[in-house]
């Protein structure tokens, strides 16, 4: 046996990486009682900014609640009764024309119309078919309805047709059982007791068409779907029309009237 073997016998081992210390070069692991205030100190400043930044979160919740129910309570409360009620016009009654004797030379009358409810007819061509059959429509009253139901919402009541005779209202009875989403609605129409006498001088009134709506107000003529044509109908419009009434009802999560 060499001496370098006896050396290496007799020195300390020191582990397989040269770098490496071991126990043997006289080094020892700190105890836990010694390493106690240093954890404790590491473990305490984390604390403190756990507990700074949940602070800081709870004042941002803290306030962001305060802005909520207090300086935007106002706002946020009216937005909420918006989600929850709508305000509908109601369409005023158009004034009489008299003449210089009491006279009536134009005058509201009830009549009656047929309205359908889109999301409540299950086959719309089928039905607009079968009214075609019972009330002898016009291709221009289907046109103009077309037109109206794309710019109308599922729910709201489109007009077909206006001013029915009793007999049709009575075969429109007789068939709604079979015409779901079909309803017949008493409206106000214009009449002209004196029409062979003073029809060019009372004049008319009409639906309102593209080029009416470029002149008028339309927030004055919610709800109102004609508008003076010709004569003291045209002339006196601003005193005829009235204003519009409105009506808060209740309504649901798709705009859908309740009550």
């Amino acid at each position: 046996m060499t001496d370098s073997s006896a050396a290496n016998r007799g020195a300390p081992w020191r582990g397989k990486t040269a770098g490496r210390r071991s126990w043997r070069d006289g080094d020892r692991y700190p105890s836990p009682v010694e390493e106690g205030p240093r954890v404790r100190g590491i473990l305490l400043r984390r604390a403190m900014v756990a507990a700074l930044i949940c602070f800081l979160l709870l004042g941002v919740v803290i306030a962001r609640v305060a802005w909520l129910q207090v300086t935007s309570h106002e706002r946020f409360a009216s937005l909420a009764e918006q989600n929850r009620t709508r305000i509908e016009p109601i369409p005023p009654a158009r004034g009489l024309i008299y003449d210089r004797n009491g006279v009536v030379l134009a005058d509201n009358a009830p009549a009656f119309q047929v309205e359908l409810v889109p999301e409540q007819v299950p086959d719309m061509e089928a039905t607009l078919q079968h009214l075609a059959e019972l009330l002898a429509l016009e291709e221009s009253d289907l046109v103009r309805f077309r037109k109206t139901l794309r710019a109308s919402r599922s729910f709201d009541s489109v007009p077909l047709k206006l001013n029915l005779t009793e007999d049709e209202v009575a075969r429109l009875s007789v068939a709604r059982p079979r015409l779901p989403g079909v309803e017949v609605q008493a409206r106000l129409t214009r009449v002209y007791p004196q029409r062979e006498k003073v029809a060019h001088v009372v004049g008319y009134v009409g639906r309102i068409n593209e080029r009416d709506l470029q002149v008028i107000d339309a927030e004055a003529y919610r709800g109102t779907s004609h508008i003076g044509k010709t004569g003291l109908e045209r002339f006196y419009e601003d005193r005829l029309h009235g204003q519009v009434g409105h009506r808060r009802v209740e309504v649901d999560a798709h705009g859908r009237t309740l009550r």
